[in-house]
C-alpha cells in the first residue's frame, strides 16, 4: 500500500484551542498576490524594474525592513495609494460562514500571514474580518515569514497555547510541512477534497 502524503493525507486532530487562517490563497481568494495583483498594480503605474528586483523589495517590506511608503517609492511609483492596491484583493467564496460558525464554537481565530504590515491592516478594515479573528500575526509586524520555524514557534508564543492544539489552515505546501514539524496540526486548503469553504466547513464540522 502506498503511503499517504505528509501534506494532502488528513490526520486525525484532537482537541483544538485555536484555528489559525493563512490570508492569500484561504482568506482571500488570491495565491499568487505578488504575481497576478502587486506586478500588475506596479506596471499600470508604469514601474519598470525586473520582477526579481519586485520581489526582492515586495520580500523586505513584507519582514518590516520598509513602510509601504517606502516599497513605492522603490519601485519607481511613489505615492501609490495603498488602499487602491488593495481593492484589487477579494475574499474566498464562503469564508465568513466558516468564521461565523467557528466563533460559535469558542474556538479562538488567529491569522498568520506573510504580507506587508500596511496592506494587512487595510485588508482586514475593509471585510471586517477582526469581528471573528481576534490574534493577527502578520511577517510584516513580526518580522519573520513562513516557512521559517521561528513563525510558528512564535506564533504558539504569543498565543500561549501548547502546539498540538493549534490547527493551521494554508494553501501552500512547504507551509504545511513547516507547521507541523512544529508540532502544530495542519491542513492544506487547496489540495484534493479541501478546494472550496464548504469543504473546509465539513472538515471542521466537530467543532
Amino acid at each position: 500500500m502506498a503511503t499517504p502524503s505528509p501534506v494532502s493525507e488528513p490526520r486525525r486532530r484532537d482537541a483544538i484551542d485555536v484555528v489559525v487562517f493563512d490570508a492569500m490563497g484561504v482568506l482571500y481568494s488570491c495565491a499568487d498576490d505578488v504575481g497576478e495583483l502587486l506586478v500588475p498594480f506596479l506596471r499600470g503605474k508604469g514601474c519598470v524594474l525586473e520582477r526579481r528586483d519586485i520581489d526582492d523589495l515586495y520580500r523586505a517590506c513584507s519582514l518590516g525592513k520598509m513602510s509601504s511608503a517606502d516599497f513605492w517609492a522603490a519601485a519607481g511609483v511613489p505615492g501609490a495609494p495603498d488602499d487602491e492596491y488593495c481593492r484589487g484583493h477579494r475574499l474566498t467564496d464562503g469564508v465568513v460562514t466558516v468564521l461565523a460558525e467557528l466563533d460559535t464554537t469558542g474556538v479562538r481565530l488567529a491569522c498568520l500571514s506573510n504580507d506587508v504590515s500596511e496592506w494587512s491592516k487595510l485588508l482586514q478594515e475593509r471585510f471586517g474580518l477582526a469581528e471573528f479573528i481576534t490574534d493577527w500575526f502578520v511577517s510584516g509586524d513580526t518580522r519573520v515569514r513562513k516557512p521559517d520555524p521561528e513563525a510558528f514557534t512564535g506564533l504558539r508564543r504569543r498565543l500561549d497555547v501548547v502546539p498540538d492544539r493549534i490547527l493551521l489552515i494554508d494553501d501552500r505546501a512547504e507551509n504545511v510541512m513547516a507547521a507541523r514539524a512544529a508540532g502544530l496540526q495542519a491542513l492544506r486548503f487547496g489540495s484534493a477534497g479541501l478546494s472550496t469553504m464548504d469543504q473546509l466547513r465539513r472538515e471542521l464540522r466537530p467543532w
